[in-house]
């Protein structure tokens, strides 16, 4: 008696084909409606050398790159309020890029930043596209209707408990003026000292001479498009180098956050929009 032998299933080209793109497909509505609307908060604790007692633990509420209006809304833009809320930071910053018009008509900050407050105050900086947008009627804009300070070029001394720490920040690399003498020049040389720049590149540039224990930078979006965990652009002259995250300049450690923005078609794809809490501790915590 013959035994029965159970007829094979054949995957057909053209099922792999509907499999593929049904992959496709499903990668993309990830990509456009899913990962860049899905804010991430992370928690990073960067060691910093002489950091006076009443800064242990300081908490620096980090975001850069909104591109408004032209790739966020406000709605969007006061979810990342929240989120900067609900971190309880002391101070919030922003490395550049707040502006972007490409099509969308003239730049209003009118009450989109409201919630991105801290006790400590709020600094910013300007990025490349705030240059090629306007500086002068960005800085007005944030001068007019947000709460930050810009400090290009300029710095803040945060006081705690008859200590204090400095926060600096410099002009865009490619586009501004970066003067490190105004920025930290003339300083108690065991003062900490965290920059502001949008650019992360600075961090392998910066003229000698001058401390800095921490960059804080974006610019890089966390390289927006991301298969096989390599970039897809990054627009930088160090290449992957400073794409994301907590990297060892050439002299000091530069945080760069993957930022806010939904640029190019509103995609993302690993590289979640990121406010980033740096906690500030002891070098030898």
């Amino acid at each position: 008696m013959g035994s029965k032998t159970e007829p094979k299933h054949r995957v057909s080209r053209r099922n792999i084909l509907k499999g593929a793109a049904s992959l496709i497909g499903g990668l993309g509505v990830y990509a456009t409606q899913v990962e860049p609307n899905w804010l991430e908060a992370t928690h990073t604790r960067i060691p910093i050398k002489n950091l006076p007692k009443p800064f242990h633990g300081y908490r620096i509420a980090l975001a850069s790159d909104t591109h408004y209006p032209e790739w966020n809304e406000p709605g969007y833009m006061g979810r990342a309020g929240e989120m900067i809320q609900s971190l309880k930071p002391d101070l919030v910053c922003v490395p550049g890029d707040l502006a972007d018009e490409c099509g969308r008509g003239r730049i209003d900050f009118c009450k989109i930043f409201d919630l991105w407050t801290a006790p400590d105050g709020q600094v910013c900086t300007l990025g490349n596209h705030d240059h090629w947008c306007g500086a002068e009627e960005v800085t007005r804009q944030i001068r007019d209707h947000t709460p930050f300070t810009i400090i290009d070029n300029d710095r803040i001394i945060v006081e705690r408990g008859g200590e204090a720490i400095c926060i600096a920040g410099v002009g865009d690399y490619t586009d501004g003026i970066v003067d490190a003498e105004k920025s930290l020049g003339n300083l108690d040389p065991e003062m900490p000292r965290i920059l502001l720049s949008h650019n992360p590149d600075l961090a392998h540039d910066f003229p000698d001479g001058y401390r800095v224990d921490l960059q804080l930078s974006g610019h890089m979006h966390g390289g927006q498009i991301n298969l096989f965990g390599h970039a897809m652009g990054t627009p930088s002259k160090y290449g992957q180098k400073f794409v994301r995250g907590l990297v060892q300049g050439r002299k000091n450690l530069v945080y760069v956050t993957r930022g806010l923005t939904r640029w190019s078609l509103h995609m993302r794809l690993g590289s979640r929009p990121e406010v980033s809490l740096i906690e500030l501790v002891p070098q030898d915590a």
